[in-house]
Parts: C-alpha cells; sequence; structure tokens
C-alpha cells in the first residue's frame, strides 16, 4: 500500500511539474531574440524575401516616429510607435506571439503609409517596451485595443480608425469585437489568426510535443486565472464573428504550418451579416501571405479600406 501511494505521489509530482512547465513556455514573458535581424534563426522564413524584410525594417525605424504610451485596463504601461502623416485616417497594428512588430509589420507599414494613413505600430502586453508579464492570447490583450483606440481617438481626435492584427494580433483585434468599439473604428483586418486560444493550445502542443494537450488545458486554465485573472476557455471567434456587423477582412496562407489555414475559413463560414471578406494565399505560411502574392493581398487591402474607411 505504501509503495503505490509513493507512486501516485510521484506520478502526481510529475504531472505538476509538466503543467507548471508548459504554463511558463506558454504563457509567462520571455527575452525575445533580435527580430529585426532578417539573418536570425528565427528569421529563417523570411530568407526568399530578405531584401523586402531589410527594406521595410530600415523605413520602421528610420521613418519619422514617437514613442507613445497608454494604460491598460489593469494599469500596465502600453508602448507603440506612432508614425503621424497628418492625415485623419489612423491604422493601429498589433503583432503576433512572441514576436515584435517591426518583424511582422515590416512589409506593410510603409504600405499603409502610402495608402495615406497615420500608423499605430502597438508592442502587445509583455512584448517589448510594453509590461505585463504574462501573454495571454488576445483575451486580455483585445482589451488593450480600446484603450489604444481610445488613445488615438481622444489625443490626436482621429475620427476614422482601422484596426489590423496578424497570427496573435488578429485573434486580439478580432476578440475586441466581443463589445462593440468606439464608432471612430471602421473595419478590422486579421491575417492568420487562431480561432480560439484552447484550439490553438491544442494543435502547437501536438506538433511540438506530440502530446494530447487537451489533459493540461484545465490545469493551464487554472494557472491562468489564479496569476493573470483570465481564463482561455470558451471564448472563439467564431462565435463573435456571427454576432458583429463590423466590416472585417480575413488573410490567410493555405500552407500556415502554426496556424491552420482552416481557421480563417471557419471564421468566413460562421459570418451571418455578408461583413466578412477571406483572401487565401496559396503556398504561403504563416504571416507571409503579403509577401508570396503582394499583388493580390495588397490590391485586396487596399480596395477593403477605401470601400470601408469613409
Amino acid at each position: 500500500m505504501k509503495l503505490i501511494l509513493i507512486i501516485f505521489a510521484l506520478m502526481f509530482l510529475v504531472f505538476f511539474g509538466l503543467t507548471v512547465y508548459f504554463f511558463f513556455i506558454t504563457f509567462v514573458k520571455m527575452r525575445i531574440p533580435d527580430l529585426e535581424d532578417v539573418y536570425n534563426k528565427d528569421n529563417e522564413v523570411f530568407k526568399e524575401y530578405v531584401e523586402t524584410f531589410k527594406t521595410g525594417v530600415d523605413f520602421i525605424n528610420n521613418s519619422p516616429h514617437y514613442w507613445v504610451y497608454t494604460l491598460s485596463f489593469d494599469g500596465l504601461k502600453l508602448a507603440a510607435r506612432y508614425y503621424d502623416i497628418k492625415s485623419d485616417k489612423t491604422i493601429i497594428l498589433f503583432h503576433g506571439y512572441r514576436s515584435l512588430p517591426a518583424r511582422d509589420f515590416s512589409y506593410s507599414v510603409k504600405m499603409y503609409s502610402e495608402l495615406g494613413y497615420n500608423v499605430l505600430l502597438c508592442e502587445q502586453r509583455a512584448h517589448g517596451r510594453s509590461e505585463g508579464r504574462l501573454i495571454s492570447f488576445g483575451i486580455n490583450e483585445s482589451k488593450d485595443v480600446y484603450s489604444w483606440v481610445t488613445f488615438i481617438s481622444e489625443k490626436y481626435k482621429c475620427k476614422k480608425i482601422a484596426l489590423c492584427g496578424i497570427s496573435m494580433g488578429a485573434t486580439t483585434v478580432l476578440l475586441s469585437l466581443r463589445k462593440s468599439l468606439r464608432s471612430e473604428v471602421k473595419c478590422v483586418i486579421a491575417d492568420c489568426g487562431f480561432t480560439s486560444p484552447e484550439e490553438i493550445i491544442r494543435i502547437v502542443g501536438k506538433k511540438a510535443f506530440n502530446l494530447n494537450a487537451k489533459i493540461f488545458l484545465p490545469f493551464l486554465n487554472f494557472y491562468c486565472k489564479i496569476l493573470g485573472n483570465f481564463s482561455i476557455k470558451g471564448v472563439s471567434t467564431v462565435d463573435i464573428i456571427k454576432k458583429t456587423k463590423m466590416p472585417v477582412l480575413l488573410i490567410h496562407g493555405e500552407a500556415d504550418s502554426f496556424v491552420p489555414c482552416y481557421m480563417s475559413k471557419e471564421v468566413y463560414n460562421a459570418a451571418e451579416n455578408g461583413n466578412v471578406k477571406l483572401i487565401t494565399v496559396k503556398d504561403a505560411n504563416h504571416g507571409m501571405s503579403g509577401l508570396v502574392d503582394k499583388k493580390n493581398v495588397y490590391c485586396g487591402v487596399k480596395m477593403f479600406l477605401r470601400e470601408n474607411v469613409v
């Protein structure tokens, strides 16, 4: 009997240790490498587009801009770079999981500027200069969207705002549609977002560790509630899109190996108000649609903005 108890105790300790380990590598802020360096091993996906990447990062770093800050709903200092071309239109950009905006939007900041938009290039909570210790897969980040929209509307009197996100940033802007946004927000662009935190954690857990993440999800969610005051359960962009009338443009690479393309298709198919458009790009991996098929993606984005930001 004693031996059995010892075995169960050891099994519990191992399982507990694994859940804590998975929580830390999944949700806790870590040091991010120099993602503005195209030759960094984490940027290998950009190897065919070196010049475009470098040109875009140079534009982001060298174009006139200044740092701006706002407070989140839970008191964190959030940071962003603001490119003010004195337009009446502003686009607010939200980058992906464990990434940085100069990397994720290296090929699009200049495009938006040329389309006549001021650009607010946000660093999400627990990334870059923004405060925070936990990444919540778009849940608390979506509340930060409200803070930035209020900031840009009130401080710069901007009356026409578009929201755009890539990867986790795409889920961030879609989840912000859970409640009514200010009237200044005219449309949303979501590039390769996932449908829910639970689903993407399950998929990545299977790919990265060959584990059934469903076993760990209740425990991970418990830690999220205790340490971060948020829950990863019951949140889905598929459910949210059914209720919103906000114009939404979905973009996704059909060869996405991180966030499956079917996720954006699920969101698109769930829309009931005729307000959602979808662009998919053959052979494009995660976040690469605008590089692989620049012409069609650029034209699609340009037309979408012209139709809705008026």
